[in-house]
């Protein structure tokens, strides 16, 4: 991987950030409908995560470039944002809304969520709420 993960401070105040991934962090992005059961899959293994509802998404950080080599395209409808992305970040202190906000709150020791139980999740919560996803045959 060779990436290395940068010291991160989120923002403080009352007011969001657009930040950028790749530094600190990359995001997962997706949709609630199947981040709802990632969650539950996850339990107290996620790391911390942000919630847009405007955009009904949730964003999971994980450590820069540790998703390089997932097959996305059989995650229909997740995203993986790196160095050219920016997120809106709110601020530690808000986690409910309106507007973006942690669903799940940051912690001292940890903000970042394990890649390989992150895509295990999400294998499975996609593949309950899109049905088993097959390879192309051309």
């Amino acid at each position: 991987m060779g990436t290395e993960v940068l010291p991160w401070t989120p923002p403080s105040g009352r007011s969001a950030q657009l930040q950028p991934a790749g530094r600190s962090w990359d995001v997962v992005r997706v949709p609630r409908f199947i981040g709802e059961p990632v969650l539950e899959t996850l339990g107290g293994a996620t790391g911390a995560v942000i919630e847009n509802p405007f955009d009904g998404v949730l964003y999971w950080l994980i450590a820069p470039e540790a998703a390089a080599a997932w097959d996305t395209g059989r995650l229909p409808s997740i995203e993986v944002w790196g160095a050219t992305a920016c997120i809106e970040v709110p601020p530690v202190a808000r986690t409910t809304g309106p507007g973006v906000h942690w669903r799940v709150p940051l912690r001292h020791d940890r903000h970042l969520t394990d890649p390989a139980a992150l895509l295990a999740a999400l294998k499975i919560a996609t593949s309950a709420a899109l049905g088993p996803r097959e390879e192309a045959v051309r």
